[in-house]
């Protein structure tokens, strides 16, 4: 199971947004961790409500960004989705895993957690920051 390991690649060159992604990346490590490591649902689930409360601040917080952009970011509407995946596919998985549905852990959904991660960074997040830049440099 791949662990996110931290780069300077990842980040998008906004303070905040990229404080909260390496918390975030910690987060995720937090609970491979502890999967990895055997550990039970009552050690897992306060790691995966972190992970739930902290995910919805960081994304408020970028859409906040995008907001202030307005039409100078052409893929709000795709971020946004973007977002809301993470929610429908991960977030809501992990819920329904602390609240004792009868769900587990995968290793597969941990590593579809991770790339999904690492992907959006790399992807509609350097995006973002490249926009936020060129706006705060006053192109």
């Amino acid at each position: 199971m791949p662990q996110i390991d931290w780069t300077p690649d990842m980040h998008i060159g906004v303070a905040e947004i990229d404080a909260q992604h390496e918390k975030l990346t910690g987060m995720i490590n937090a609970l491979c961790y502890a999967y990895m490591d055997g550990k039970e649902r009552e050690v897992l689930s306060p790691i995966i409500n972190e992970l739930h409360d902290y995910a919805h601040y960081h994304f408020t917080t970028e859409e906040k960004y995008m907001k202030q952009l307005g039409e100078r970011y052409d893929f709000i509407e795709q971020h946004r989705a973007k977002h809301g995946e993470f929610f429908s596919t991960v977030i809501d998985f992990l819920l329904r895993y602390v609240s004792g549905e009868d769900t587990e852990l995968t290793p597969e959904l941990l590593d579809y957690l991770t790339d999904w991660w690492r992907d959006h960074i790399m992807g509609v997040d350097q995006g973002l920051g490249e926009v936020i830049r060129r706006v705060e440099s006053g192109e």
